[in-house]
């Protein structure tokens, strides 16, 4: 089994991860995590796990979880699933945050576009 954790060091993000890392004890699955920086016109994309991956990395490492570190760049939700279909993930875990009236109004969750696209199944953390 493959699991994606899609990682923010958000408290939403770390119960995802914390979840994340039961499944993959439970499982004996390969765990793969990825944080998505927005497009920034005018910036080189770094490639390198960044900062939000390393907490990840550290935290899972303390709870005995080794993981792969994959950072991405564009849209979210589309990066979020892109990463699981090139790792042929299995699960994605995320975590999702109550929407502002004005956020919901937009469909602005990443959870829920991540659900909507998701060619596996999606595990949304509260």
């Amino acid at each position: 089994m493959n699991i994606l954790l899609a990682y923010n060091d958000t408290d939403v993000s770390n119960r995802a991860l914390e979840r994340a890392a039961q499944l993959v004890k439970l499982y004996e699955a390969k765990l793969v995590v990825t944080s998505v920086t927005p497009v920034v016109v005018g910036t080189a994309p770094n490639m390198e796990p960044g900062a939000e991956l390393q907490r990840a990395d550290e935290r899972l490492r303390e709870l005995g979880v080794e993981a792969e570190l994959v950072e991405a760049i564009g849209d979210i939700a589309a990066a979020v699933v892109e990463v699981a279909e090139l790792h042929d993930a299995d699960l994605i875990v995320i975590g999702t945050r109550e929407p502002s009236q004005v956020e919901r109004m937009l469909g602005h969750s990443v959870s829920e576009a991540v659900q909507r696209m998701a060619h596996c199944d999606v595990l949304i953390c509260h």
